[in-house]
């Protein structure tokens, strides 16, 4: 039964140089006409079993989008799903797009919550990153959400060429004034193809080194923990009821329609991805035909893998069966058995990958 829709927005002012996902800077299809293509997918998933809990819209830059375009979104799916039932109605912007104006219509059309792409309150951090906003404009984003009643999840990147802890201790000390409902920070991966990685993997630029990283982290997490927050996954923290539920759908495998170009979803145990170009995207909508590019059946065993990854990244914990002795010293008690401790979730991608090998010999 599916609970939750995710809407891709692939529309961009620029192109990030860290970002891999899909986005377009310029396009032959308008916003108003992307909108109307994608109203018309959502149409091919009509007759599929549906019990909503959440809507996610996330880019791209879904707010390069005018509010009355979003809500003509969130009004066009309700005519094709039930929405009766979401409790959650989360769209990703960034800092320079809207004002409180803005937030308010977006707030008026059914939004609860919205990802503030911050990456870093620093003038340093910003350069880097190569972002357009200025650190007083974030803050005068993130106090314009909040006055319009919308829940508000600020997204970090931490561990990017240059970083110091100090740099990483003046976004803390933001996030301790701002107090906003859920933070979500991220490690830095230098993906192949992106202009930062590029700079990166060929030593143009450098990283921090692994001792840097580890100190990142424990600032990170230890300061979080001190102004309030609760880490539930290993790039998530939330004031106690403010979880992303949507992301939650994601974590614990349940079913969800991803619509737009370049959208992923999961339907009866099948991942599925929309093309990656808009041309072969409008054509197969408007053909009457849904446009997956990629799709994957899970055998049972790729989903006893997956369930174990993605568990490992919550807290909530695993089985105590599925962990070796050997490995113990890197867990503790948890709500439904052992989770990595908190000071050993960078080591989360080492983690897993022995727990696999392990679980996959003894499934054997």
């Amino acid at each position: 039964m599916v609970k939750g829709l995710y809407v891709h927005i692939p529309f961009c002012s620029k192109r990030c140089p860290y970002c891999d996902f899909y986005s377009l800077v310029e396009s032959p299809v308008s916003p108003e006409e992307y909108v109307d293509i994608l109203l018309k997918e959502a149409d091919l998933y009509r007759d599929t079993p549906t019990r909503l809990e959440t809507l996610y819209l996330g880019g791209g830059t879904p707010s390069r989008l005018r509010p009355e375009d979003l809500s003509r979104i969130v009004e066009g799916l309700s005519r094709v799903f039930d929405l009766s039932s979401v409790e959650e109605v989360t769209v990703e912007c960034n800092p320079e797009d809207y004002g409180k104006e803005e937030f308010r219509k977006l707030r008026d059309a059914g939004f609860t919550r919205v990802s503030l792409g911050v990456q870093s309150f620093t003038e340093k951090g910003l350069s880097v990153l190569g972002r357009t906003h200025t650190p007083q404009r974030a803050i005068e984003a993130v106090l314009s959400a909040m006055s319009s009643d919308l829940s508000v999840n600020v997204d970090l990147i931490y561990g990017y060429p240059g970083q110091e802890p100090g740099d990483l201790e003046a976004d803390l000390k933001v996030i301790e004034y701002l107090r906003p409902d859920h933070v979500s920070a991220y490690l830095l991966t230098p993906y192949e193809g992106t202009p930062l990685g590029s700079k990166i993997l060929t030593g143009e630029l450098k990283a921090p080194d692994e001792d840097r990283i580890r100190d990142l982290h424990d600032l990170l997490w230890r300061r979080l923990k001190d102004i309030g927050y609760v880490r539930y996954e290993i790039s998530n923290w939330a004031k106690p009821g403010k979880e992303c539920k949507h992301n939650f759908l994601y974590w614990t495998m349940e079913e969800f329609v991803g619509l737009g170009v370049s959208a992923w979803g999961f339907l009866e145990s099948v991942r599925y991805g929309n093309v990656r170009n808009i041309k072969a995207y409008v054509d197969s909508v408007l053909s009457g035909r849904r446009p997956v590019g990629v799709s994957v059946k899970l055998s049972e065993e790729d989903k006893f893998e997956e369930w174990i990854m993605l568990r490992l990244r919550l807290r909530t914990g695993i089985p105590e069966n599925l962990v070796p002795d050997h490995m113990r010293e890197f867990f503790e008690p948890a709500e439904e058995g052992l989770a990595i401790k908190e000071e050993f979730m960078i080591l989360a991608n080492e983690i897993t990958a022995d727990l696999m090998v392990y679980n996959s010999i003894g499934r054997r």
